[in-house]
């Protein structure tokens, strides 16, 4: 591939990976409700309905993000890239440790179960820090 072909595709990408993501999360959202239709029996709507409601929010968001932009720069350089992939890392190993430590805590407590409720909530609590964390750094 040389460079010119390289050009080209990278500014496509850069103009389209955004739509991609949006599409395939929105897939995934179908994917989801028709795999709780064929084991539950039952459809679910309101998933469909939510993800179909936050395609077209994403979809606008990214559209008047691209009207906006008036300069070829790129969003993020390597050292924003080096500083997000590390918090990622941190990040994951902290709640990594945290978890097998609450997990050894409950068990020398004699607690032979842990009902996976909490669990759910670690796990979307370690999305939203690492989430907003991550657009804090890149936005430094």
């Amino acid at each position: 591939m040389s460079v010119k072909d390289r050009k080209k595709w990278g500014a496509f990408l850069e103009k389209w990976a955004p739509f991609f993501i949006i599409t395939c999360t929105f897939m995934g959202a179908v994917l989801g409700s028709f795999l709780v239709y064929y084991f539950q029996g039952e459809f679910p709507y309101e998933v469909l309905t939510g993800g179909l409601v936050a395609a077209v929010i994403l979809t606008i968001v990214e559209l008047i993000k691209q009207k906006r932009k008036k300069d070829n720069l790129p969003e993020a350089d390597e050292r924003v890239i080096r500083n997000v992939l590390r918090f990622f890392a941190y990040a994951s190993h902290i709640f990594l440790a945290i978890l097998f430590i609450a997990l050894g805590v409950f068990t020398l407590l004699g607690n032979e179960t842990i009902s996976i409720f909490y669990l759910w909530i670690f796990f979307f609590s370690y999305i939203w820090i690492v989430g907003i964390g991550a657009f804090i750094i890149k936005r430094r």
